[in-house]
């Protein structure tokens, strides 16, 4: 049933607005080519001229622009495509991992229009100290963002370790984080994005969890069930089922580098012995192949094991 058709007083006045949003924004965003106003209310159901009020307040809001018309052969006037802005709304990625930190500002599009990587050793770093340095790299970001056109309106930060719903690290066992309230600890800096109502200000989740979401989103569509797997120093995974992130019982299912691949093998930092990433693990490969991690950089290492390989 197309919304144009939904009973009287089944959804109210401010939803059915909100949903029709979405559901045009969809359509622009899923599309092989610009469609235009006529080619969207096809495709959604909904009259001309409520997807004409529709594209308005999209416009207005930045959140789409319009393409110069493809050249046209019969009569009339060719009509103006629609596709995702190139300016205005971003968001902002961030990542703190065992030997480097990084930041992104992607657009509505997924284009990433500004990356940051700064390489360090954080393990002998205090949470507070490594995520004070990542705010700073944001801040450098969010002023090349702004000179492009962009607002940060929404933020993400990875990290590799167990993180419950409240963006709590319980147990980052290679940075030797336990219970880092992390979004209190950004909470004591200056905000990292404009704070929009109804989009959280910050999501803190597993690295590999975002990562396959990440993947997820620039799928083609139809690609709705698969497993990212996050090689590093440390191993994870991002499971994807139906379209959506399997997290398992405890919300921690993709701990794939913590499987014991050999019961009575090397300690791990996670207390355990012979996990995955004691073998797997970008350190232990290196390790592995005669490259001292002490004696060369970790972007050094990797790229020399790549040629030796």
């Amino acid at each position: 049933m197309s919304l144009t058709h939904a009973p009287a007083g089944a959804v109210r006045q401010g939803s059915l607005r909100e949903l029709n949003l979405a559901l045009v924004l969809g359509r622009i965003a899923a599309a092989d080519r610009p469609p235009s106003r006529a080619d969207l209310a096809t495709a959604t159901g909904l009259t001309r001229a409520t997807v004409s009020a529709v594209v308005e307040d999209l416009l207005a809001g930045q959140l789409v622009s319009e393409s110069d018309p493809a050249p046209r052969s019969g009569a009339g006037r060719p009509a103006r495509g629609l596709v995702l802005a190139d300016q205005g709304p971003a968001g902002l990625g961030l990542e703190v991992n065992v030997d480097y930190l990084a930041v992104c500002v992607v657009d509505l599009a997924g284009q990433v229009r500004h990356r940051t990587v700064h390489r360090a050793d954080l393990r002998p770093v205090a949470p507070a100290d490594a995520l004070a340095r990542l705010v700073e790299m944001a801040g450098a970001a969010r002023e090349d963002a702004a000179r492009r056109g962009l607002t940060l309106v929404g933020a993400a930060l990875a990290v590799p370790g167990l993180v419950d719903d409240a963006g709590l690290v319980r147990l980052a066992p290679n940075l030797g984080w336990h219970d880092v309230p992390v979004p209190a600890l950004l909470a004591e800096h200056p905000p990292l994005i404009e704070q929009v109502p109804g989009i959280p200000a910050l999501v803190v989740d597993n690295e590999a969890n975002l990562a396959a979401l990440g993947e997820l989103h620039s799928q083609p569509t139809g690609t709705s069930s698969f497993l990212h797997i996050s090689g590093e120093v440390g191993i994870g995974a991002g499971i994807v089922l139906d379209g959506a992130l399997f997290r398992g019982v405890r919300g921690w299912s993709g701990e794939i580098g913590h499987l014991p691949v050999h019961p009575e093998g090397r300690p791990c930092r996670c207390g355990g012995q012979g996990c995955l990433e004691q073998y797997a693990g970008q350190e232990a490969i290196v390790a592995a192949a005669g490259l001292a991690r002490a004696e060369l950089p970790a972007d050094t290492a990797t790229a020399r094991l790549a040629e030796l390989a």
